[in-house]
């Protein structure tokens, strides 16, 4: 199934859902980008008995599922009316559908948290899963409102932090809101640990940024903290969004940082194991147009 070019979410009826999903639909909107809805299920694994009860209208393992996406269909077009929207049907383990359809998709968003079913364990073994082998960005929603703020990228001068400064570039296009760039100085017993770049990360990253978007307004700061998810976590309070590459200086994968961040941020958090992808190239086209 390809998703390309599109933004994907997965939908299980539950709160938490629904708060993904509609802000998928807005950020869909706001960046003129196609919203596919997901729902998984493994009742075809484990039965045939999927049609109706003799004499019950709208009963059945498939009638119920196809209600459950007209429903999430709905809530789409009333968050965000005129968005573009597909839904999917798709058996399996929800975890497996929702890495296999990242694996084309532009963006993945989930909720901050499960409540069983489709997206249960959020911020456990499911989302944690999801952060580490998508093949997009996987936004971890934190709260039902758009954000409001700039987007925040952590940079610490590898190339995985140079891609997402790309992510942030086009998602603080599609919002509306500039970006800040953010390196993390480490301390040792309240000192500033000496020779870690900060300066020169933070004009590369500041480069890579005006170079697909010469008209953002972009702000470079330094945060001093005992840790990089000390630091991250205090500068989530005062932003929309922040955005982190998955893997950091040496190959290093985050790990605890992305860990503490998916669970602790104050915003809602963006995990990029890989950039946007695009038609025909690696990466997309930026996102050219405003929000509205």
């Amino acid at each position: 199934m390809d998703f390309s070019d599109t933004i994907i979410v997965g939908y299980d009826g539950s709160d938490q859902s629904a708060m993904a999903l509609r802000w998928a639909a807005r950020l869909a909107k706001s960046g003129k980008k196609p919203l596919a809805i997901i729902h998984a299920w493994i009742f075809p694994l484990v039965t045939k008995d999927l049609g109706p009860v003799k004499g019950v209208s709208g009963s059945g393992h498939r009638n119920v599922a196809e209600q459950l996406l007209r429903e999430a269909a709905g809530i789409a077009e009333e968050t965000a009316p005129g968005v573009e929207v597909r839904t999917e049907l798709i058996t399996g383990n929800p975890r497996a559908v929702l890495e296999t359809a990242s694996q084309t998709a532009l963006l993945m968003v989930v909720g901050n948290r499960g409540l069983g079913g489709f997206l249960g364990m959020l911020l456990g073994s499911v989302s944690l899963g999801l952060i580490t082998h998508a093949g997009c960005p996987v936004i971890v929603v934190r709260e039902a409102e758009a954000p409001h703020g700039p987007v925040l990228v952590g940079v610490d001068g590898s190339e995985a932090s140079l891609e997402a400064v790309d992510t942030g570039v086009r998602l603080a296009r599609a919002l509306g809101e500039g970006l800040t760039l953010l390196h993390v100085r480490g301390t040792v017993d309240g000192h500033v640990v000496e020779g870690d770049g900060a300066e020169r990360i933070l004009d590369e990253a500041t480069a890579r940024a005006h170079a697909s978007a010469p008209d953002l307004a972009v702000t470079a700061q330094v945060e001093e903290g005992s840790s990089v998810p000390d630091g991250l976590l205090r500068a989530s309070a005062e932003v929309g969004m922040l955005v982190l590459g998955y893997q950091g200086r040496h190959g290093r994968l985050f790990g605890s940082t992305a860990h503490a961040v998916v669970h602790h941020a104050q915003c809602t958090t963006v995990i990029c194991r890989h950039e946007f992808r695009g038609e025909s190239e690696p990466t997309s086209q930026p996102w050219s147009e405003q929000s509205a």
